[in-house]
């Protein structure tokens, strides 16, 4: 029978302590912002976000920025969750042809929140660089203006008192295996 581990907080502590020093080693600043492969969150690495003081995280899917809260704690890390599908969860179905599925996610894109699309260096990077890039060009074409989460955070944490609280729970989502972590 397999047996998965659960990690502690002093664990998730550790680890992230050793990322933050080769962060710090190759880039010679202190890391400001965390986000967890594969939309992985619990309370043990928000509280140490929270612990290490991090600008934001990115390591939910949800629909806008928001303090995630477990049980009655709420966390002082800002949460900007993913909240378009990535490319990767779409490619290969049928009823998202590449040759269209620029023009699918231009229709996703809403004016009442900041879109995100999590890209992934090995595939928008580089197997699917051209599809990425005609992507960029349309929405530029069409006036729309991409930031950086850096800059979404700072922008949003100008009125921290309309940062909405929201739960963090652990759901699916269409296109990806597992469970993941979900702002709801």
């Amino acid at each position: 029978q397999d047996h998965v581990h659960t990690w502690s907080k002093k664990e998730v502590a550790l680890e992230f302590k050793k990322a933050s020093l080769e962060f710090k080693r190759i880039f010679s600043r202190e890391a400001k912002t965390a986000g967890a492969a594969g939309w992985q969150a619990n309370a043990h690495s928000l509280a140490v976000y929270d612990d290490e003081n991090l600008l934001y995280a990115s390591d939910t899917r949800g629909t806008h920025p928001a303090y995630p809260k477990i049980n009655e704690k709420i966390y002082k890390t800002l949460q900007i969750p993913t909240n378009l599908p990535t490319l990767d969860e779409l490619i290969g179905r049928p009823e998202f042809p590449l040759a269209t599925l620029d023009d699918y996610y231009l229709s996703l894109l809403r004016s009442d929140r900041v879109n995100v699309l999590t890209i992934h260096a090995e595939i928008e990077g580089m197997k699917y660089l051209d599809f990425f890039e005609k992507f960029l060009w349309k929405a530029r074409d069409r006036g729309i203006i991409v930031k950086t989460l850096n800059t979404v955070a700072r922008e949003t944490l100008i009125h921290p008192e309309e940062i909405p609280i929201l739960n963090l729970t652990q759901g699916k989502i269409a296109g990806r295996s597992g469970h993941l972590a979900l702002l709801e």
